[in-house]
């Protein structure tokens, strides 16, 4: 004769036995969830590891759990840094550092732009170049930024180059 076992979630649909959630919430996440994910601490944040059998008592599918960890402020990574062989992680994103957090306000683009260092007498490192119609000592690295033109210098037409639209620093 064989025993049949019985158990309270037998002849339902339920796999997993209904969690009883308090309420109270870690950045979005229930905290009984919380409590029950491995944290492994990297030099600027941590990241955590799921398995799936407690995330699918809290999330009904995958993708209800990935929408929930990004608006909790974690991102998805592969690596196998943290444990000596490959996993998926969840890394959580506390510093300006990491991927996918913006600046409240955006740099100007134009704040490191393109520049060339000029001088007024010979300097090592220096070609003398004729330079908006002037000849000036430029700085044999920067003259690739220049525009190629036909100058006209102390009368004599002669291959030169123009600034246009870069900025031009005079070395003292």
């Amino acid at each position: 004769m064989v025993s049949k076992k019985i158990t309270a979630l037998a002849g339902s649909t339920q796999t997993q036995p209904k969690i009883v959630l308090s309420g109270i919430n870690v950045n979005g996440l229930p905290i009984e969830f919380v409590s029950q994910w491995t944290e492994y601490w990297t030099k600027q944040s941590f990241a955590i590891s799921v398995p799936a059998i407690i995330r699918r008592q809290y999330y009904p599918d995958d993708s209800a759990f990935s929408v929930a960890m990004h608006k909790a402020g974690y991102v998805p990574v592969r690596t196998r840094k943290l444990t000596g062989k490959d996993g998926r992680f969840w890394l959580y994103r506390v510093t300006g550092k990491d991927k996918g957090v913006v600046a409240p306000v955006p740099a100007n683009s134009k704040a490191c732009g393109p520049f060339v260092q000029v001088s007024h007498k010979p300097r090592y490192g220096y070609n003398e170049v004729a330079l908006d119609g002037i000849l000036l000592h430029v700085y044999g690295d920067h003259i690739r930024l220049l525009t190629k033109k036909r100058v006209r210098v102390n009368g004599k037409q002669v291959q030169g180059y123009t600034a246009k639209g870069l900025r031009v620093e005079v070395v003292a």
